[in-house]
């Protein structure tokens, strides 16, 4: 990679039309060595990077700038993000199941759809994050900044928020049966959202 700023190019591979991956000519699916390239993959060069539909799950990325990364539908489950720079970037339809997003910057993030079972985002920014119809039972928000967020039409049962600062989020719609709201700050948008078993 020559920078951090990058412009998708046309995956090479015959009649396909996915972009090329950051660094590469080709899409996730028509490289010849994907477990190569991810080890390649310079954790500090990242920001903008188009990387969607990588297969990044178990890898250490503690601390990278993966701010306004294209990772939609990438598989990240079991990585480890903690402190990590996600601002902006678009995880839409990726799988973040037991990811480790702790104290990470997520502000105006998007990830909409996308697995986030069992997921930590202790004490992460989400502020304005986009979590629509995300899939996120049994994950942890304790202590996080949800300010303005999106959560709604989202499966977070059994999912802790306490400590958490949800001012204005939208849960309208959301499943939040047995979520742990104890200790939370902020009015937050409930509407037709499933509060049975709801702590708080």
């Amino acid at each position: 990679m020559d920078g951090t700023h990058y412009t998708a190019s046309p995956c090479v591979h015959t009649n396909c039309e996915n972009p090329a991956l950051t660094g590469a000519d080709r899409c996730w699916a028509h490289l010849a060595d994907p477990a190569g390239y991810v080890d390649g993959l310079a954790a500090g060069q990242l920001a903008d990077a188009w990387l969607a539909g990588v297969d990044l799950s178990g890898r250490d990325l503690r601390g990278a700038d993966l701010s306004g990364a294209r990772m939609s539908g990438a598989n990240l489950a079991g990585a480890v993000l903690c402190g990590a720079n996600l601002r902006g970037a678009f995880l839409d339809g990726a799988n973040l199941a037991g990811t480790d997003c702790s104290a990470a910057n997520l502000e105006f993030a998007v990830l909409g759809g996308a697995n986030l079972s069992g997921a930590n985002f202790g004490g992460a920014n989400l502020k304005r994050a986009n979590l629509v119809g995300a899939a996120g039972r049994d994950a942890h928000f304790g202590g996080a900044d949800l300010y303005y967020s999106r959560p709604g039409n989202a499966d977070f049962a059994g999912a802790v928020f306490a400590g958490a600062n949800v001012e204005r989020a939208i849960f309208r719609r959301a499943s939040l049966a047995g979520a742990d709201f104890r200790g939370a700050r902020g009015q937050a948008n409930f509407e037709n959202a499933n509060l049975e078993g709801v702590r708080r």
